[in-house]
């Protein structure tokens, strides 16, 4: 059973499996591929636990997520998504779209260049560009290829700055600042600027290698493009706001696991042939923590497990060591449980709550489009700026 739930959680199976096909038979040694028909049963298996019935495990845990967001409204004649809408209608604030008063002034001819179609495809075309550009280096590069590289991020650079300035421009500071979009492409500017100045004159006196990720930063951007690919960001957006109880709840399994890893398993004398060794050990409860990480994972938990069981020699420190009595070894057989269930509590559990919570918002974002969210009012704006673009271009 041991054995089958660790093939369950998929972490070193092959080895398993390739030690099922080696045997042969009682009291003779291993023939490689003796038995290769065992390996069905393994295949099989996957198939069943893995593939199956652990994704229905999931399918309950979110159904029942679901069916508990919905249960403080049973007696009411309102649904979760019914209710969202109301709360939305009741919480939304006003946006404005501004728009220049004289239409024969120089703001307003720049502010009609950065609020048209062409302007915004031109940008994202540049974005591209820039990407292309990013993924265009290599190690071993020639020097006059860096330059070259360095010159298209820099003319870049200069394309998003100008964008930036006409912006401010058209729209003033405060309008162009109220906007999220915009205060991410001023500081993705600032840090592109801040880039090239180091890079151009900072030599190999100044290492600000960091300040690259404003220029991959501007990707972000094509997010707001397609109304699918912003229904996901949303769904990302709004997910954010319960995650927190998730990563509460997790964080109470892991302190009272790390707690209890300290107390049985932190006498263990660290070895470097066992995955219980100088990297690996519950003789801190930082340490105990980024352990109980990993096993988390499924990297090798197996191994740690069986690292902690019975027959183990003792730390030097430990009240064995101390009381002269070599013939008392350390760990337990305990290690079994404990293992297995913060495995199937963490993995199979809580982990899968991060999907619950993303498929709750996802399934509010989709289920009707008549409900009223925060999306739609972003759809909202960007129709009236479509509209507001195809009355320019018809008068």
């Amino acid at each position: 059973m041991l054995t089958l739930f660790v093939v369950t959680t998929g972490e070193g199976w092959p080895g398993i499996r390739q030690n099922s096909m080696d045997t042969t038979d009682v009291d003779q040694g291993p023939s490689p591929f003796f038995r290769v028909e065992v390996a069905l049963f393994y295949v099989m298996f996957f198939i069943v636990f893995p593939f199956f019935f652990v994704n229905i495990f999931v399918a309950l845990i979110i159904i029942t997520f679901q069916e508990q967001g919905e249960a403080e409204l049973s007696e009411g004649d309102l649904d979760k998504n019914q209710k969202q809408c109301i709360d939305f209608a009741l919480n939304a604030r006003p946006r404005s779209l501004f728009m220049p008063e004289h239409k024969n002034s120089i703001k307003y001819k720049i502010w009609q260049l950065v609020t048209s179609t062409l302007f915004e495809y031109f940008i994202m075309a540049m974005i591209c560009m820039n990407t292309i550009i990013l993924m265009m280096k290599f190690h071993g590069n020639s020097e006059s290829y860096e330059k070259v590289l360095r010159i298209f991020n820099t003319v870049l650079t200069a394309v998003f700055t100008v964008e930036s300035i006409l912006k401010i421009c058209a729209f003033g500071v405060r309008n162009y600042f109220r906007d999220g979009w915009n205060r991410f492409d001023f500081i993705t500017v600032v840090g592109s600027i801040t880039d090239a100045l180091v890079t151009e004159f900072g030599g190999h006196f100044v290492s600000l290698g960091f300040l690259r990720l404003f220029r991959a930063a501007r990707l972000i951007r094509l997010l707001q493009q397609g109304y699918t690919i912003r229904i996901l960001l949303w769904t990302f957006v709004q997910s954010f706001k319960a995650l927190p109880y998730v990563c509460l709840l997790i964080g109470m399994l892991f302190f009272i696991y790390a707690i209890v890893g300290m107390q049985v398993f932190g006498n263990i004398q660290l070895d470097p042939t066992t995955e219980l060794n100088r990297h690996n050990n519950f003789q801190s409860f930082f340490n105990a923590v980024i352990l109980l990480f990993r096993c988390a994972t499924g990297e090798a938990w197996q191994d740690i497990m069986m690292a902690c069981t019975s027959g183990r020699a003792c730390a030097k420190m430990s009240t064995a060591m101390l009381s002269g009595d070599k013939s008392q070894t350390c760990g337990t057989n305990m290690s079994y449980a404990y293992f297995t269930s913060f495995v199937f509590l963490s993995s199979f559990l809580m982990l899968n709550l991060f999907v619950a919570v993303i498929m709750d918002n996802f399934d509010y974002l989709t289920r009707d489009s008549s409900i009223l969210g925060p999306h739609h009012l972003d759809e909202f704006i960007r129709v009236v700026r479509s509209l507001n673009e195809h009355f320019k271009m018809s008068t």
